[in-house]
C-alpha cells in the first residue's frame, strides 16, 4: 500500500516537473541564467567566466536557476552555491550531451540538478542539499555518471524516469525521505567493486572491508551490489593519548592522535589538538591513502599554560566531499600541568595530587615510583 501511495504521489509530481521542464523550454523566466547553444551567457553580467566557451566557471553564489544549453562543456562551481527560491530547479540540463557539472552546493531548488532529454554528462564533486523535490532527477536521459555527490535532505536523493544506463556510484546518500526512485529505469549503482553509502542502509560489514555484505535493493531492476558501509570520503580520529599525564610547567611532551582514512580516496587534511577549549597545536597537510590509518605525533611546549589539569582533544578538519563529521573529533584523556617537582602527596588516594608545593610529600612519591612502589608501577 506505502509503494502504491508512493508511487501515486510520484507520478503527479513527476507529471508537473514534465510540464514546467516543456515550459522552461520556451519561455526564459526571468533571473534564469542560460548558457546558450552558441556559448553565450545570458543574462551577460551573470557570476560565470568562460573564456573559451567550453569552461564555464561561477565567481560567485547564484540565486537563480542555471539552464545549460550548450553541449560539451564543462561547468564549473568552483566551491559557489546556487541557491533556489523553491520555484526553479539549480542547474537544468536540456537536450545536451557530454556536459559536467562538479564543485557546486546546491540548495533550495526543485530539483537540484535535473537532466532532460541528456546524455554523456557527468555529475561529480556536488553538495545537493535540501530540494524540495529531488536532488538528481533524470527525464529521458541515459548514459550519464553521477559520482562523488553529497546528496542530503531532499525529498528524493536521486529520480529517474526512462532514463537507463547511468552509472551512480560513490555518492552519499543522506537522509533524504526517498533515497532513490525509479520509473522504467534500470541503472547501474556501482562500479564493480564500490557503490554508495546510503544513511538508512541496515547490513553489516563481516569481513571489516567497508563494503556491506547484502545488496542495497531500491527495487527489483535497481540495486547498489555493493554498499558502502562509511561516505566515499570520510577522515575519523580513533584515539588520543598523552606520552605522560604530569608535565612540569614550560616542558615538553608528546600527544599521539590514531587517525583513520575511513574512505578509499587519498585525502590531504588537517589536525588540531585543543587543551581544554585552547589551541596546542595543528598539523598540516597529512597525507593518507584510503581505507589506512597511522598515528600522529604532536608537540605540545606548554610554556604559557597556567597550572591546572587539562582535557585533551583532537579534531580532524573536514575534507572536501566529507559528510559524516561525527568521528572527526575525539576527546580522551588529561594532562596536569604543574611546577617542576610537584608531584603529589605520596599516599593513595592522593597520588598526583599536585598542590602547588614541593616538599617531602613530592619526594616519598619520587622514591616510591623510583623503587617500583608507585601507582604506575
Amino acid at each position: 500500500m506505502k509503494k502504491v501511495v508512493l508511487g501515486i504521489m510520484l507520478m503527479f509530481l513527476w507529471i508537473n516537473m514534465l510540464a514546467l521542464a516543456f515550459y522552461i523550454q520556451s519561455v526564459k523566466a526571468a533571473g534564469t541564467i542560460y548558457i546558450n547553444a552558441d556559448g553565450s551567457i545570458s543574462p551577460p553580467e551573470a557570476p560565470i567566466s568562460s573564456p573559451d566557451n567550453i569552461t564555464y566557471t561561477l565567481t560567485g553564489n547564484v540565486t537563480n536557476s542555471i539552464v545549460v544549453q550548450r553541449s560539451n562543456i564543462v561547468v564549473d562551481g568552483a566551491g559557489y552555491t546556487v541557491e533556489g527560491d523553491g520555484t526553479g530547479n539549480g542547474f537544468s540540463l536540456q537536450n545536451v550531451v557530454n556536459v559536467s557539472i562538479k564543485n557546486t552546493r546546491i540548495e533550495g531548488c526543485i530539483d537540484g540538478i535535473q537532466l532532460f532529454n541528456s546524455a554523456n554528462s557527468i555529475i561529480t564533486g556536488n553538495s545537493i542539499v535540501g530540494n524540495s523535490y529531488e536532488g538528481v532527477g533524470l527525464y529521458y536521459s541515459s548514459d550519464n555518471i553521477i559520482t562523488d555527490n553529497s546528496i542530503t535532505n531532499n525529498q528524493v536523493g536521486i529520480g529517474s524516469y526512462d532514463s537507463s544506463n547511468n552509472s551512480i556510484f560513490h555518492n552519499s546518500f543522506t537522509n533524504n525521505v526517498y533515497q532513490a526512485y525509479t520509473e522504467t529505469s534500470v541503472n547501474v549503482w556501482d562500479n564493480g567493486s564500490n557503490g554508495n553509502h546510503w544513511s538508512d542502509y541496515t547490513g553489516v560489514d563481516a569481513g571489516g572491508d567497508g563494503i556491506g555484505d547484502a545488496p542495497y535493493v531500491i527495487d527489483e531492476n535497481n540495486q547498489d551490489r555493493y554498499p558502502l558501509m562509511k561516505p566515499w570520503t570520510n577522515i575519523a580520529i580513533l584515539d588520543i593519548s598523552p606520552s605522560k599525564t604530569v608535565v612540569g610547567k614550560g616542558f615538553t611532551l608528546y600527544i599521539y592522535v590514531s587517525v583513520q582514512n575511513q574512505g578509499w580516496n587519498t585525502e590531504t587534511f588537517n589536525i588540531t589538538a585543543y587543551a581544554n577549549a585552547t589551541t596546542i597545536t595543528t598539523l598540516m597537510n597529512i597525507a593518507l591513502t584510503g581505507r589506512n590509518s597511522s598515528t600522529l605525533t604532536l608537540i605540545w611546549n606548554t610554556t604559557g599554560f597556567v597550572k591546572g589539569k587539562y582535557t585533551i582533544s583532537a579534531y580532524a578538519w573536514p575534507v572536501p566531499g566529507e559528510t559524516d563529521t561525527t568521528d572527526n573529533n575525539c576527546t580522551d584523556g588529561w594532562i596536569r600541568i604543574t611546577k617542576v617537582g610537584d608531584l603529589g602527596g605520596g599516599m593513595p588516594p592522593e597520588f598526583f595530587k599536585c598542590d602547588g608545593v614541593i616538599d617531602g610529600l613530592d619526594l616519598a612519591l619520587f622514591i616510591q615510583c623510583y623503587n617500583g612502589l608507585g601507582p604506575n608501577s
